[in-house]
């Protein structure tokens, strides 16, 4: 390793000290001093202020971390010497205790060095004697502890297995060896998973159209030690589906989290079973992991209007009854909702149920009137008494079914009574050497951590190519069998607009309102252009991507 490869991989391993990962920025000027001090380096005061200004400066980014670096000396011995005759007069003479804590410490009571700190400090030194302190043989210790700070975080950078450089702003391409499935063949192929005798653990889940975004049940898992593990994706529908088309496509982000609450990217469900799910198979250590179910929106698209067939929801003979028709659709609502199909739901289960339909959470004097009034077993709510509760609603809206008819919508049904704007799915997490725990977490979009792990993953797995005349632009195109994805890097800081086409493609359907699209980039980021499934299942089709940018100008930001 030469020495610019040696101090990139103490930068990094400084960086992850303070960090999770590199995905994440430095947020605050004493993140940044931290990030420094563990490179052995010796921030003062005055250059944090010049480069982090509390009124602009929002973040530092990996790359900018190691430019602030760049700029910085090493520290020597010569330094530390130079330093202590500065503040003490001497450098290899002694300085009285009393004296060195004084003026290493001061009177300010906000200093960081406590007077248990500076007492600690010496004494794991072991440079007082006879009420001084020796100051050249604290000089060596310093350099030492410097140095081996630094090792010491080499060692535990090498510890991970893996690491990536991607942030919010810039992005630098490793690619990642992609895991063989069971025949023999790499990632996103297709094979057959046999996990006869794997502990398992499953829940449902759904991705419902929420005003134009996506929100989906989001997962806490555990495994409780190291070992092989699976986590498989399973799309399930209600409704048949139209001539060939093919399930809304249904994959999983996993993270692993910290004992801060720290997040790191670590893969998604990229290798498709036989049997039409997607799963994702690594060995994983004991802990604690976040699975965030994604969906490239190609198929789980808005309604451009209702259908002309409709289902009446609330009929009048001698009193008001729910519909045979919406008592079939409450059946299929109640087996999706109960995510952890035991036939009933569970408080939390109504109440995810509850949220979606209303917007409301079920208080505890409501949830005791479900019980006191409808059949529950166990606690908890039974089939019977979800549509008594229904017929209930109906009969109190004197027949009205419009209430009904906003809780259908917000599950995803249209008027004829089918669900074209949710899309149910099976989580499974399967286990070789110990049993894993799956729980819900809430009901709700990935946010800008799933924006950052699908950018990811489509760059890891496609290779760049620089857009014609733009020389800070570049294209990671990922075509595979059944899924394609497009995404453009703008490296420079100015935004711009990049014209992203794939008209000429035969048999695809695109996340975006056109196969022809413009994208706005901004600068130092990267954006998913298009994500492309084939449009008719079980056809051949093909990906032509054509691109051209122009920037914009100052006066257009």
């Amino acid at each position: 390793m030469d020495l610019e490869e040696s101090r990139q991989k103490e930068l990094l391993a400084a960086y992850l000290c303070v960090k999770a990962s590199v995905a994440e920025d430095l947020c605050s000027a004493e993140e940044v001093k931290r990030a420094l001090q563990y490179a052995g380096l010796s921030p003062t005061p005055a250059f944090l202020a010049q480069h982090w200004q509390e009124d602009t400066t929002e973040s530092v980014t990996f790359e900018h971390f190691c430019s602030l670096a760049e700029q910085l000396p090493d520290i020597s011995i010569d330094d530390i010497e130079a330093l202590f005759m500065k503040v003490f007069g001497t450098a290899d003479g002694k300085v009285e205790e009393d004296d060195f804590k004084r003026l290493v410490g001061g009177d300010d009571p906000e200093r960081e060095l406590s007077d248990a700190d500076l007492n600690y400090i010496l004494q794991e030194a072991n440079v007082v004697s006879s009420g001084s302190v020796d100051c050249s043989k604290l000089c060596k210790v310093i350099l030492h502890t410097v140095n081996e700070m630094k090792q010491l975080s080499v060692q535990k950078l090498e510890e991970r297995s893996h690491y990536q450089r991607i942030n919010s702003k810039t992005f630098t391409r490793k690619k990642r060896e992609k895991f063989a499935n069971q025949d023999g063949n790499s990632g996103m192929g297709q094979s057959t998973l046999d996990l006869e005798g794997w502990n398992e653990a499953d829940l449902k889940g759904c991705f419902y159209l929420d005003k134009g975004s996506i929100l989906a049940h989001q997962y806490s898992m555990e495994v409780s030690c190291l070992g092989p593990t699976v986590v498989r994706m399973k799309p399930k529908s209600y409704m048949k589906q139209e001539a060939g088309r093919g399930p809304v496509d249904t994959l999983a982000y996993i993270f692993r989290e910290s004992h801060e609450g720290m997040r790191n990217y670590i893969g998604y469900t990229d290798q498709r079973d036989s049997d039409g799910s997607y799963f994702w198979r690594d060995t994983l250590k004991e802990g604690r992991y976040v699975v965030i179910p994604y969906t490239s929106g190609c198929r789980l698209r808005e309604r451009l209007q209702e259908p002309e067939a409709t289902i009446e929801l609330v009929e009048r003979q001698s009193k008001v009854q729910l519909t045979p028709e919406f008592r079939l659709v409450l059946e299929e609502i109640f087996d999706q909702v109960d995510l952890d199909s035991n036939g009933r739901l569970s408080r939390e289960e109504f109440n995810l149920y509850n949220w979606r339909t209303s917007g409301e959470e079920v208080q505890d004097d409501e949830w005791a009137v479900v019980q006191a009034n409808f059949d529950v077993q166990g606690g908890e709510l039974t089939l019977n008494g979800f549509l008594a509760l229904h017929q209930l609603e109906a009969e109190d809206n004197g027949g009205d079914s419009e209430d009904l008819w906003v809780s259908l919508d917000a599950m995803g049904y249209n008027r004829a009574g089918r669900q074209d704007q949710a899309a149910p799915f099976t989580l499974s997490v399967f286990s070789q050497v110990c049993q894993p725990t799956l729980q819900v977490s809430g009901l709700k979009s990935g946010g800008l951590l799933l924006d950052k792990a699908v950018v990811r993953s489509i760059m890891e797995n496609a290779d760049p190519v620089k857009i014609k005349n733009m020389i800070d632009l570049i294209r990671y195109e990922y075509v595979g069998d059944h899924r394609a994805s497009i995404v453009v890097q703008n490296k420079a800081h100015s935004k711009v607009t990049v014209r992203v086409d794939c008209s000429q493609s035969l048999n695809v359907i695109t996340n975006r309102p056109s196969l022809d699209w413009t994208v706005e980039v901004a600068g130092k980021s990267a954006i998913i252009a298009h994500q492309l499934l084939p449009s008719r299942m079980g056809e051949n089709w093909t990906v032509v991507c054509e691109t051209a940018g122009d920037n914009l100008s100052e006066e257009e930001e």
